[in-house]
């Protein structure tokens, strides 16, 4: 038996407290200073403030479900309604439409009104001694409230509300009054759909939306637009409409039916003819554009709560297995050039100077690798940091046919070749740059040729790049057995031992990488199931098809060069840049000075590995090629010289400042030249000297008079040490 509790005195009511009366909620305001029977209320939560009086309120009879009740909390309240009543009051208003509630304000304003106004026609017919009859009471009623405008507070605006209801209104709204006992949050409620909160598409639909997320949009820069027509040519090409329905594959979906729908060389209709299979699939269709967008934006927004829920419905892992292991991508892979991983690496080893013998340095390899048959597509191998220029030259050694191990005279075949459909990238800022964007879209021809969309790896997370830094690790074991002055770890000591025993040069190390890609190249794999990646790749071809890629012209040529983020204008002397000038009969007559009478400002691009010229360009077209003055040869050609050989030996020139104060960049050129060249002759001389190759004087000048020896007569010692010097 439920217990009661009378009515609070009240003398215990302040502000700030609450009371529950006629089915509503207030919090008392204050109380009038007056009359002391009054109490300023406000209807919780929301509400126009009102006044209400005690022998009202005290008034009633115990029995009745107006009976008011009292308590300091809002919680204590609620305790003491749902004792009371069985009312539960946990329903709150804030998290409903505004439409609901003001429609759960109708409700319960025209039936407190029309209650009203039948009591007091029960009341009048009684003081005359007449019948009433209750429905006509009722219309009347009906016919005053709806004349009736009232003033409603929601969420902190105030909106005036008509009223309006007819006899059959009525009673719907009166039957929602009594069930919820007037409790306006609960009355709003109602009004949502029996489907609230319910997803309205099949448990196959979020089966493969999701995976076609992970597979298509997770990580990358593709538009959600491509995703949803990539996964509806899936679902209508592909699968027929076909997919698994997990609420038929009990406790988890088998993870190689899923492979095997995704297999392009599995035929579809094998999938059908086996029975176990075709039970676990269900007919499904494709989600409208709208609805997709909705989906993958809450998924995108909420990066952890789409993890968690996507894991849930596909499987544990299967985020994991399908977007982070490096390994998927081989088996998702059908053609080659699908995926391609580009990366770069800083050599363990130290090279020395090509002229000088002197100055060690290291040198950064990047690398491109196609994630279908694990052959890798191009390389660069450069001396400054990667991240500025090495991508898209690598790029432009990838897309066509290699002839640099031709020319460094190695013949074994490196046949991969062609424009990647997806380049994944690490977060470097330069890969981000507008060149490399450019270049990736304007590389297709306006459609002709494929395009490449720059996929970016998140940062610090090497799991995502593993297909190429395991093939980083390989080389770098294969580094520190092979090549003198390689770092054997990052201690300072064996870093100090490897400078010093570095002897290699540039071109060395070019070939021996070079070797060690083609030895790659020709290396059976076990994860390609024993074939070498030369094979792979020419077995992809043969479903696929050759590679088809733009003629390499001289503008083609241009696209790959790095653009200079600085402008430059056409002087007299040439266009000046890296402290060189650049000129050309084609320049002599481009455009100096605007309209404005300002100079002109033009853009250029320049190769790193070779900066004797450069491309000049105006908003986007290209005007002329310019050559360096001071690296012209006698013969009419340019020296070709990187720019890390150019900021080499500028710093060697301001070195010598004293020295160079008031010469010309030819003359500052010719100096450099000249201490380089002496310095190479004075280690040579010192190489020779320590290796024994010092001229012999007996041997090219006239030998000198020796007095006979008796045959029987021995040579003393110093003759003997000169013979034995002499013919050993």
């Amino acid at each position: 038996m439920k217990r009661t509790h009378p009515p609070r005195a009240p003398h215990t009511l302040q502000p700030g407290h609450y009371l529950f009366w006629q089915q509503r909620t207030y919090q008392v305001i204050a109380l009038d200073p007056d009359n002391a029977l009054l109490l300023h209320v406000q209807p919780f939560p929301e509400g126009p403030g009102t006044i209400l009086s005690l022998p009202d309120l005290l008034a009633v009879p115990r029995t009745n479900l107006s009976t008011p009740l009292f308590a300091p909390t809002i919680e204590a309240l609620h305790r003491q309604i749902e004792e009371q009543y069985g009312l539960a009051q946990g329903t709150a208003t804030h998290d409903l439409p505004e439409s609901y509630v003001i429609k759960a304000r109708m409700v319960t304003t025209v039936v407190e009104m029309v209650r009203r106004l039948i009591a007091d026609d029960e009341r009048r017919a009684k003081v005359r001694g007449e019948a009433i009859l209750h429905q006509q009471a009722i219309r009347r009623a009906l016919s005053c409230v709806n004349q009736t405008t009232i003033c409603m507070q929601i969420r902190g605006t105030s909106q005036e509300i008509k009223l309006r209801a007819g006899l059959t209104t009525y009673y719907k709204y009166e039957r929602l009054y009594e069930t919820f006992q007037g409790d306006e949050a609960q009355i709003a409620a109602t009004f949502r759909r029996a489907t609230f909160r319910l997803p309205r598409m099949s448990a196959a639909q979020f089966h493969f939306i999701d995976l076609c997320l992970l597979l298509y949009y997770g990580n990358t820069r593709v538009t959600k637009t491509r995703v949803y027509t990539l996964a509806q040519d899936l679902l209508e090409k592909r699968t027929h409409g076909y997919w698994v329905d997990p609420e038929r594959c009990g406790a988890s979906v088998p993870e190689n039916l899923v492979t095997e729908l995704l297999d392009l060389k599995i035929p579809m209709q094998a999938i059908l003819d086996n029975r176990e299979k075709a039970a676990l699939l269900t007919q499904m269709e494709m989600p409208s554009p709208a609805w997709f967008y909705a989906y993958a934006k809450y998924v995108e927004a909420q990066p952890d709560q789409g993890e968690a829920m996507i894991s849930q419905r596909l499987g544990k892992g299967m985020w994991e297995q399908f977007h982070l292991v490096f390994d998927t991508f081989v088996h998702r892979a059908q053609f080659p050039l699908q995926y391609v991983f580009a990366d770069h690496w800083l050599l363990d080893a130290w090279i020395v100077d090509e002229e000088t013998r002197t100055k060690p340095a290291r040198l950064w390899l990047t690398l491109l690798i196609d994630a279908y048959s694990r052959s890798i597509l191009g390389m660069v191998l450069l001396y400054e940091d990667p991240c500025i220029e090495s991508i898209q030259l690598a790029l432009k050694h990838a897309i066509w046919e290699k002839t640099s191990h031709l020319d460094l005279g190695l013949e074994q075949e490196w046949a991969c070749y062609g424009i990647p459909l997806q380049l994944f990238l690490d977060n470097a800022w330069a890969h981000h740059s507008h060149s490399l964007e450019n270049l990736a879209r304007v590389l297709s021809r306006n459609g002709t040729y494929n395009s490449i969309d720059l996929v970016f790896r998140p940062p610090y997370k090497g799991r995502y790049g593993a297909i190429i830094e395991r093939l980083f690790k390989n080389f770098s074991g294969q580094m520190k057995e092979l090549v003198v002055g390689a770092i054997q770890s990052s201690d300072p000591k064996a870093m100090r031992a490897a400078r010093s025993s570095a002897c290699l040069l540039y071109p060395d190390m070019n070939r021996l990488l070079h070797r060690l890609i083609l030895n790659y190249q020709h290396t059976p794999h076990r994860e390609l199931g024993g074939l070498t990646p030369h094979q792979k790749w020419s077995q992809g071809l043969q479903s696929s098809g050759f590679s088809l890629v733009p003629p390499f012209t001289p503008a083609m040529d241009r696209l790959f060069m790095r653009m200079h983020p600085q402008t430059r204008q056409v002087r007299s002397t040439g266009i000046p840049a890296f402290g060189l000038n650049y000129w050309s009969a084609e320049l002599g007559g481009i455009e100096r000075v605007g309209r404005d009478g300002k100079a002109v400002q033009y853009n250029f691009r320049y190769d790193p590995t070779d900066i004797s010229r450069i491309c000049l360009f105006r908003n986007g077209e290209w005007v002329g090629d310019g050559y360096a003055r001071e690296l012209q040869q006698a013969d009419g050609t340019y020296r070709q010289i990187s720019l890390a050989q150019w900021k080499m030996a500028k710093r060697l020139v301001g070195s010598r400042e004293q020295q160079t104060e008031g010469q010309t960049p030819a003359e500052l050129a010719l100096l450099s030249d000249l201490q380089t060249l002496a310095q190479q002759r004075t280690h040579e001389k010192k190489v020779a000297q320590r290796h024994g190759s010092k001229p012999r004087a007996p041997v090219s000048e006239e030998p000198k008079q020796t007095p006979d020896l008796a045959p029987n007569e021995a040579p003393d010692a110093e003759t003997a040490r000169v013979l034995r010097f002499l013919y050993g």
